[in-house]
């Protein structure tokens, strides 16, 4: 469905004699790598009051993965980036932090424009 969009758009800009520049984002493993004190300071910065803040702060930094191989498990390690998949509030960390790289971008004016 996306690439139908892109091409569409593509057609209509070239035909009322537009460049057409395309840029994507693969957003794949992008959850994985949201370091938390950067989200945090987002959340800030976006005005969340700071008593959820400090709920998702302390959720986050209790969060620790093992591994487990053979029946015996690793050692506990911390995990510092990344979003919990599956989570009720991960689209909505993951679009409240990837929302300033998009609010960048229109400031420098890219994007699609007739």
């Amino acid at each position: 469905m996306h690439s139908l969009l892109c091409l569409r758009l593509l057609i209509t800009f070239l035909s009322h004699g537009s460049s057409f520049y395309l840029a994507s984002l693969d957003a794949l493993k992008a959850i994985d790598r949201e370091n938390h004190v950067k989200l945090f300071d987002k959340l800030v910065d976006q005005g969340l009051p700071g008593n959820i803040i400090k709920v998702l702060i302390d959720w986050y930094e209790k969060i620790s993965v093992s591994v487990k191989w053979n029946n015996c498990f690793s050692k506990s390690v911390p995990v510092k980036s990344g979003i919990r998949q599956g989570g009720i509030l991960s689209p909505v960390l993951f679009n409240m932090y990837i929302d300033s790289l998009i609010l960048k971008l229109k400031s420098f004016g890219f994007g699609c424009h007739i």
